[in-house]
């Protein structure tokens, strides 16, 4: 049975004790920095001239951090290897500085976003915290009735409430990178999404979690920072040809296409062998190929077969183990080991 502490503010302190010291916090903002104030007027950071306004509309920030704040992406851009790239370089660069790193991204590259920071920054001695608002964008004209539906349904749009709930914790030792939204504090590695959830967009796979949010934040006992060393990657590689294998729908790639990436990553049904057509590619195309399914995988000459961790932690494992292969020579036998928990 597992248990859990409350991590919560105190509302009053006794005159006499010594003031706490206030956690140092980096805030990394990457899009997803969506917020309403109370007349329903929308604001975002496109610029860095627009954190004073973003951040004025949720004073609470202030009270529970000292908080320095950093544009990694504006909010109407796309989120990409660089970007990922960049908020891993900002946390390492700032370790020594603060006590723990918050990062707001878009909401539907949010899991990749965690996980690629995560094999970026391996087993690093800091806890960082992923969230984000239910919208992204700078542009509001196309979003204006899911912006009131949202307001209408949650009262805003999560970020305000979501972020004061990352920063009472962000100096708590988590295990790995995380994504807190809404009412649960998830591992990146166990991220999926939630796609008939209400409050929560995001569940764990194995029904797993950090912690969850009721009256305070109630972390999982027994949670400690990594116990291995540190490892600290640079760069990570998009360069990944990603599809869906159907059953007795052939196969049709051009050769120049395939000439563009560093690796395939297929995701197949468990159990099902390949149609013997289809493995005869697989040995002709002189690139890694990977076959994915969570529950199990039929073993195909020349392709490696993956199963027990998410989809989105095969691929951004891929993408991290291409980007160094002079630190990560043997693709097939890293791709078996378990390097940030993603295994479960």
């Amino acid at each position: 049975m597992l248990t859990y502490f409350i991590c919560s503010l105190p509302i009053k302190k006794d005159r006499f004790s010594m003031a706490k010291k206030k956690k140092k916090i980096l805030l990394l903002l990457a899009g997803g920095t969506c917020i309403l104030d109370k007349q329903g007027q929308v604001f975002s950071v496109e610029k860095k001239d627009d954190i004073y306004a973003w951040q004025k509309q949720m004073p609470e920030l202030s009270i529970l951090a000292d908080i320095e704040t950093e544009l990694i992406l504006p909010e109407d851009e796309n989120v990409c290897a660089k970007t990922w790239e960049d908020i891993a370089r900002a946390i390492d660069n700032n370790i020594l500085e603060y006590d723990g790193f918050v990062v707001v991204s878009k909401i539907d590259q949010l899991i990749n976003t965690a996980l690629a920071v995560n094999f970026l920054l391996q087993h690093f001695d800091r806890s960082i915290i992923f969230t984000s608002s239910y919208v992204s964008g700078a542009t509001f004209s196309d979003k204006k009735n899911i912006i009131s539906q949202l307001s209408q349904k949650h009262g805003g749009l999560a970020l305000r409430t979501n972020l004061i709930n990352a920063m009472q914790i962000a100096d708590q030792p988590l295990p790995g990178a995380a994504i807190l939204f809404g009412t649960r504090l998830i591992a990146a590695t166990k991220a999926i999404f939630d796609l008939k959830g209400q409050v929560n967009l995001f569940d764990s796979i194995d029904d797993d979690f950090w912690g969850r949010v009721d009256f305070g934040i109630n972390l999982r006992s027994g949670l400690s920072l990594p116990a291995q060393s540190t490892q600290i990657y640079r760069e990570i590689s998009a360069r990944v040809f990603t599809f869906e294998d159907l059953p007795g729908v052939p196969w049709n790639f051009d050769k120049n296409m395939l000439d563009k990436y560093q690796a395939i990553l297929i995701r197949v049904g468990p159990y099902q062998a390949l149609d013997k057509d289809k493995q005869k590619q697989i040995a002709t195309w002189q690139l890694p190929v990977v076959l994915y399914n969570y529950s199990a995988v039929s073993a195909v000459k020349g392709a490696i077969a993956v199963s027990g961790c998410t989809y989105n932690a095969v691929l951004l494992k891929m993408m991290w183990a291409l980007a160094n292969k002079k630190k990560v020579s043997d693709f097939a036998k890293v791709m078996q080991q378990n390097i940030i928990g993603e295994f479960i």
